[in-house]
């Protein structure tokens, strides 16, 4: 068991909440035909909508959807509105070609194969964190957005940091020593120009702090992602927004997973799994905030670094 990706949230419940019981009133149901998806619940493991061990719940949410691509509608539309203009000697006006293109998804959506997806996330009840398993913000927000209507009361605010995080990417890649306690540079990075944030640079497999980087960053790029090794731990690639990317074990962790994995019981193994992933990952973002909200960094950082 393990997250590939990070977006982490702090939560408020003020009252204690039986998370087995409410999860089971939005358990996830068929889609309905003309529905293009649905959310819901699913068994985080085995036939158990929950699983909690050493300050951490572990859910999972899932979503099914219909699959009508959107060019299947598009050539049967365009076969309608030419039978139809043939048939009555005009042109289709843009009104009626709206209303038949909305009529033909009505009728096609029933009759298109489903697809499921899932996403595990879990509540760190001990630091009041919410992590989910996903690098997009957008399906974030869909899991939180289900959890606000399944549990009453809860509320969620992202991360606080006092500065931007590409002024800090900036300085630790000109001067690795400003680097959080526990924290170095890995091999990657994500430049972009602050003219065109479309305008992206990356760079893989460098020996950071890399000249080409570093000559980069002097012309004006800034930084928008870095690749970091916590602890000799975990290695992770670091956004502005504070996700964490590419999740990934490193030796000293993956003997202790692979010690887990000889324990005989399955239900062992999983516990144990959890209870050494929540607490990785709540001793990295402990780490990480105290590195960021520490202010006795002083090193300068050219203005034109800062988003």
């Amino acid at each position: 068991m393990w997250f590939n990706n990070a977006i982490v949230f702090q939560y408020e419940l003020e009252e204690a909440a039986d998370l087995n019981e409410l999860l089971a009133h939005e358990r996830l149901k068929p889609c309905p035909p003309h529905a293009r998806s649905v959310t819901g619940w699913m068994p985080a493991f085995a036939d158990e909508l929950v699983m909690e061990i050493a300050g951490c719940a572990l859910f999972c949410m899932g979503r099914e959807e219909r699959i009508l691509p959107r060019g299947v509608i598009n050539r049967l539309l365009a076969e309608r509105i030419e039978a139809l203009e043939a048939q009555q000697g005009r042109r289709v006006k843009r009104a009626e070609k709206a209303q038949m293109a909305e009529d033909l998804e009505f009728e096609l959506l029933p009759k298109s194969f489903c697809v499921q997806k899932k996403m595990q996330a879990f509540l760190d009840t001990s630091a009041k964190r919410l992590v989910v398993n996903t690098a997009s913000g957008t399906q974030a927000s869909q899991l939180m957005a289900l959890l606000r209507k399944t549990i009453p009361g809860i509320r969620f605010e992202p991360l606080h940091i006092p500065d931007t995080l590409a002024q800090r990417f900036a300085a630790w890649l000109n001067d690795p020593s400003t680097l959080p306690a526990n924290f170095a540079l890995a091999a990657d990075c994500q430049l972009f120009a602050l003219d065109n944030e479309k305008k992206r640079f990356s760079c893989k497999g460098c020996e950071l702090p890399a000249d080409e980087v570093l000559a980069l960053l002097d012309k004006g790029l800034a930084a928008s992602e870095v690749s970091l090794i916590w602890n000799e731990r975990v290695q992770f690639s670091l956004t502005t927004d504070l996700t964490l990317k590419r999740l990934k074990c490193l030796d000293y962790l993956v003997d202790e997973f692979s010690e887990i994995r000889e324990l005989e019981e399955e239900y062992l193994q999983r516990d144990a799994e959890l209870a050494l992933l929540s607490g990785e990952l709540r001793s990295l973002v402990n780490a990480l905030l105290a590195g960021l909200t520490d202010t006795a960094t002083e090193t300068a950082v050219p203005e034109e670094a800062v988003v």
